[in-house]
């Protein structure tokens, strides 16, 4: 009665522990997964610091120069009675100015500085985005790979099953019962592999959206068979519009055609101003003092060349960004194109399987189709349905990568910002 009373108390306890895991682990969606990795993913937060850094930036860039001081201090030399007499005897403040228009130009250019790092942002969460829907996707397929390697054990052991009473009744071989315990093994080992890539697989997201890889979640969403309407034409001009890295080069080569105006501007003199007050033994006054530096040696002549090669390389940079997105996007176009026509391919192949699978198990229980026959169709059963849900995640992930590269959402989604 006691050990009967301890069992109960013992499977209470258990119960209680699984049922609170399972309330622990939450249900993750695909938004809630993307929102967390947008806030929590480290290198977001760090591309969001430099923009930061680059407010600073144009703070330094908008103030005028640093003023200067000047003290002199007289009587040092000791005089008959061998005594100092120190004094302060001239001091000057003297503010300098950049040439007319230079300053603007310079906010200009550290605005321009802070908008190019806004485009880090999104450059960095584009591709942060993708590893992210890939993960989440991959774990779906893994959910999906262990449920098949669950239903194909099912399948074996009752075939197992099956030959055993078929050796019993002398209606099979003992090496028939021994190639039915293998494949009944294989499977055990595929569902094995599944839940550990399954494992893997969290640890990984869990990491993306920036928290400790151990952190259970469980999600309950599927693979979706969208349909895609797309022309190469509209996704090449929408990545020209919206990809990040384009965008920034487009900047720089604003910044860089400001800077070629900033070094002409600095061929003009720059004014400076200035207060100072003279105090020795027979004058005690005061000043107001105006002047001018000239670039008179080289006429800045140096710093405007370079900034002229810096803006055609700037140009020639954008056009080459331009022509390898267009690339990108050409390739991720095809890809999608032909992952959508296999997976139609395999879907029309699925349906097929499982009516071969039926029948597999209907003629085999009859005694129409011999141990071979019967093992074989099953592997083509299982190796469809898993070919099938492969290709769903293949379709998925060429999607998102096309996404990616047009920096846009095919699937009509506002996950990208």
């Amino acid at each position: 009665m006691i050990a009967k009373i301890f069992n109960i108390s013992a499977a209470l306890v258990i119960l209680c522990f699984l049922s609170a895991r399972a309330l622990a682990e939450e249900k993750l969606t695909l938004e809630k997964a993307l929102a967390l990795a947008f806030e929590n993913n480290p290198r977001i937060i760090e591309s969001r610091k430099a923009a930061l850094a680059a407010k600073g930036e144009l703070i330094t860039a908008k103030s005028f120069p640093d003023p200067e001081f000047e003290f002199e201090v007289g009587g040092l030399k000791h005089n008959e009675e061998g005594k100092r007499r120190a004094n302060l005897d001239s001091f000057e403040i003297r503010q300098s100015f950049d040439p007319p228009g230079v300053r603007g130009l310079k906010s200009e250019i550290a605005k321009n500085d802070i908008l190019a790092q806004e485009e880090s942002v999104r450059q960095a969460w584009g591709e942060i985005y993708s590893q992210a829907r890939q993960t989440y996707s991959r774990i779906i397929l893994d959910k999906k790979e262990i449920e098949l390697a669950k239903g194909n054990l099912d399948i074996l052991r009752n075939f197992y099953s099956n030959v055993q009473q078929r050796l019993q009744s002398g209606k099979a071989l003992k090496n028939e019962l021994q190639r039915a315990k293998i494949e009944l093994l294989k499977t055990e080992n595929a569902n094995l592999v599944a839940e550990k890539a399954l494992k893997s697989d969290k640890a990984q997201l869990n990491l993306l959206m920036g928290r400790a890889m151990e952190v259970g979640f469980d999600i309950e969403e599927e693979l979706k068979e969208d349909i895609l309407e797309l022309s190469l034409q509209k996704l090449i001009e929408t990545a020209f519009i919206n990809r990040p890295d384009i965008k920034a080069e487009a900047i720089n080569l604003d910044s860089k055609t400001k800077n070629v105006r900033k070094e002409e501007r600095k061929r003009l003199p720059a004014p400076f101003v200035g207060f100072g007050r003279i105090r020795e033994d027979f004058e005690d006054d005061y000043g107001v003092i105006f002047g001018f530096s000239l670039p008179l040696w080289s006429g800045n002549r140096g710093e405007l060349q370079k900034a002229k090669a810096e803006k055609e390389a700037q140009w020639v940079r954008l056009e080459a960004t331009k022509r390898e997105a267009a690339f990108e996007v050409y390739e991720a176009y095809l890809a999608a194109e032909l992952s959508e026509k296999q997976l139609d391919l395999l879907k029309k192949s699925l349906e097929e399987a499982n009516e071969l699978l039926h029948l597999a198990n209907l003629r085999y229980s009859e005694g129409e189709i011999d141990f071979i026959n019967f093992i074989d169709q099953v592997r083509t059963v299982t190796a469809t349905r898993v070919e099938y849900y492969e290709s769903l995640f293949n379709f998925n992930s060429t999607v998102t990568e096309l996404e990616k590269v047009v920096y846009s959402s095919i699937r009509k989604e506002a996950y990208l910002q």
